[in-house]
């Protein structure tokens, strides 16, 4: 069955559209006045997991769907029409990792959001979305590698008499957009033409793919040194917690020092007392003697 007979995607909303509304949505990281209760940081977090799930999923099924069909294509209608359907998705991406980045710098400069648990989960959460990106630049740059290995191999059918060098040269000369076209003859003309039309189809292709990896690649940056602005946060959090628990260690031995100390003062005072008592009672003894003689 054809890649055209399939439900096509261009009637799919943009990922994103009306994903956690809020009255933020459009404000910008800083500009916060009022804090927020944990609870509704902590949901806003949760919000930004799902959508990574979400965009996991895409990936990992729409997503590469459609590059093995452009793949699998043998005509330049189909090339077509699979590569319209491949950048709609993979900007539909792209604005969605876009979104949950700024959602997630809102979110860590929303007051309130130093809370133990908060600050956690926002690690958590970054870290989640840069893994996801990087996933996603994997996917791209693999797609890319394919591709390059088609138009060598295409080039190859369109100039069966190019030496190695030759060809490499020429692949080289396409992807860069220098070369339009190929010198054929003959009785091959026809079947050469189709070949050439779908080499430029995927150079050009395989250069929008270098732009979209590079801001792939930004987006990855970006998420990172959010992350970077947090962990400092945390590792305070951390240290802080231990700092408390050295304290209440030391405090701890103190008490337990002076509560013996304290024991052993009683003991002494009572040594004290039964001493006191024998020496009056001495006394009181050879005074009674002393009178009854």
């Amino acid at each position: 069955m054809s890649y055209n007979q399939q439900p096509s995607y261009n009637d799919r909303p943009a990922y994103g559209a009306g994903y956690n509304q809020n009255p933020y949505a459009n404000a910008e990281p800083n500009s916060y006045e009022l804090s927020e209760d944990p609870t509704s940081l902590l949901n806003r977090c949760r919000d930004i997991n799902e959508g990574i799930r979400e965009l996991k999923g895409k990936r990992e099924g729409q997503l590469a769907a459609i590059q093995l069909a452009y793949l699998d294509s043998n005509t330049e209608r189909d090339d077509q029409t699979i590569r319209q359907q491949l950048e709609y998705v993979e900007d539909e991406i792209t604005r969605a990792f876009t979104k949950l980045k700024d959602d997630l710098k809102r979110i860590k400069a929303t007051p309130g959001s130093n809370a133990t648990h908060v600050q956690t989960q926002l690690d958590v959460t970054g870290r989640n979305l840069r893994t996801e990106i990087e996933n996603y630049h994997k996917s791209q740059s693999d797609f890319k590698k394919r591709l390059t290995e088609q138009v060598r191999r295409r080039y190859q059918i369109a100039n069966p008499e190019a030496t190695p060098e030759e060809v490499e040269q020429g692949v080289e000369n396409v992807l860069a957009g220098t070369e339009q076209s190929f010198q054929v003859t003959g009785a091959r003309v026809k079947g050469a033409n189709e070949t050439r039309s779908a080499v430029q189809e995927r150079s050009a292709m395989i250069r929008r793919l270098e732009q979209e990896l590079k801001k792939v690649l930004e987006l990855v940056l970006e998420v990172q040194e959010a992350i970077q602005q947090q962990e400092p946060a945390v590792e305070n959090i951390v240290r802080d917690a231990g700092n408390v628990h050295q304290d209440l260690e030391n405090a701890n031995t103190q008490l337990t020092g002076a509560i013996s100390s304290a024991r052993k003062a009683r003991r002494w005072k009572w040594y004290a007392l039964i001493i006191v008592i024998i020496i009056i009672a001495i006394i009181v003894g050879v005074a009674v003697g002393v009178t009854a003689k």
